[in-house]
């Protein structure tokens, strides 16, 4: 086992044990790569730890969840160093404007508020709340564009369904000869709009469902490989 570095940053459990090997990288004499990262730079990053952490949820195994959000926690470690250096915000002001908006926003349980009973409840006094607070004029305000494109759509379904607002798309699709390629995009959104309008009617969430089915086949085609390499490989 290799001896410890004298500069090494004593391992710890703290968010402030994160943060000072964060900075310990990221001064002058740190690792070159990690001082010349910005926001923008880390943004893929951020959005592939963040659909890893996915799949460690859905492989049931807490070891590779623990790993995945220790990642996600990392990125956040990083954007937080980057902001206090440029001056726009701290690690501390960070958290105190999260605790206040979970507070604030569950008035049922901090006191003051009306007792909810209902998960449903809870959502529609948190929906109102956030359009309060973000001087949102419509419904659909606050729903990132960047999410993938059936959860995207499923939520736009959800908040315009609250408000009186449906469209059910085209259940088929039948593009001609003579379309151009954008009418043929046109009519294939249309048709998957109102397959993941159905599927929100019966409970399914089309996101999950679709990678559910896209997995066992990436499943199934490694089984397949593995078998023709077998085959090949016997004398």
């Amino acid at each position: 086992m290799a001896p410890s570095h004298p500069d090494a940053p004593t391992p710890g459990d703290t968010f402030e044990d994160l943060l000072r090997v964060v900075k310990k990288l990221r001064d002058p004499g740190g690792c070159p790569w990690d001082r010349e990262q910005t926001h923008s730079s880390l943004r893929q990053y951020l959005l592939e730890e963040a659909y890893e952490t996915l799949e460690a949820i859905d492989s049931g195994d807490p070891v590779k969840l623990k790993e995945e959000l220790g990642d996600v926690l990392g990125h956040i470690a990083f954007h937080a160093d980057m902001a206090r250096r440029a001056g726009e915000f701290t690690a501390e002001e960070m958290f105190r404007a999260e605790v206040a908006k979970l507070i604030r926003r569950h008035p049922h349980v901090f006191g003051g508020g009306e007792k909810l009973r209902t998960s449903g409840e809870v959502v529609e006094q948190w929906e109102a709340i956030k359009r309060r607070e973000g001087g949102r004029n419509s419904v659909a305000d606050g729903i990132p564009s960047a999410m993938p494109a059936l959860a995207y759509a499923a939520a736009l379904q959800r908040r315009g369904a609250k408000a009186g607002h449906t469209w059910h798309g085209e259940r088929t699709f039948r593009p001609r000869m003579s379309d151009t390629q954008a009418e043929r995009e046109a009519k294939a959104g249309a048709y998957l709009w109102a397959v993941v309008a159905r599927l929100q009617e019966a409970g399914v969430d089309s996101e999950t469902a679709l990678r559910s089915v896209a997995v066992k086949f990436r499943d199934r085609v490694r089984r397949a490989e593995k078998r023709k390499v077998g085959k090949a490989n016997r004398p």
